[in-house]
């Protein structure tokens, strides 16, 4: 893929005119193709380092694996100090998968119980599984 200047202006003047922006909301915004735009955003920071585009901040990546997303601006300077810290990081994840698996966490943990009422009882809300215990007993 051959890098052309136009590239770069148009994407430099996107982000002075727009403020600062990720890679897909660039090629969103200027009708290119994501890969044009990350490649000229790399080459420009490898040909000029510091000197036309920065990253700003990064932004973290959810359901998926990968690398936190980069926000650039169209200004000279270092860039942004992304570090995450790794214990947050891990905690943010676990966080996520609880919230996602509630249901499964929450049957897993009825196994514990000698007696198990009813075996779907993991998959009912909190709140209503005492109601339904006592329902179950009633009518069982």
């Amino acid at each position: 893929m051959k890098f052309q200047p136009i590239h770069r202006s148009r994407i430099v003047a996107a982000l002075q005119e727009y403020g600062p922006m990720t890679t897909q909301e660039l090629a969103d915004q200027l009708d290119l193709p994501k890969k044009i735009v990350a490649s000229c955003i790399a080459n420009t920071r490898y040909l000029h380092p510091g000197k036309i585009l920065r990253v700003v901040r990064r932004l973290p990546v959810t359901g998926q694996w990968g690398r936190d997303v980069a926000v650039y601006a169209a200004e000279p300077g270092p860039d942004a100090d992304c570090k995450v810290n790794p214990a947050k990081r891990r905690k943010q994840v676990q966080t996520r998968y609880r919230e996602k698996h509630k249901a499964l966490i929450s049957a897993r943990s009825l196994k514990k119980i000698p007696s198990p009422i009813n075996p779907f009882m993991g998959l009912v809300a909190r709140e209503n599984r005492s109601a339904l215990a006592r329902y179950s007993r009633i009518t069982g």
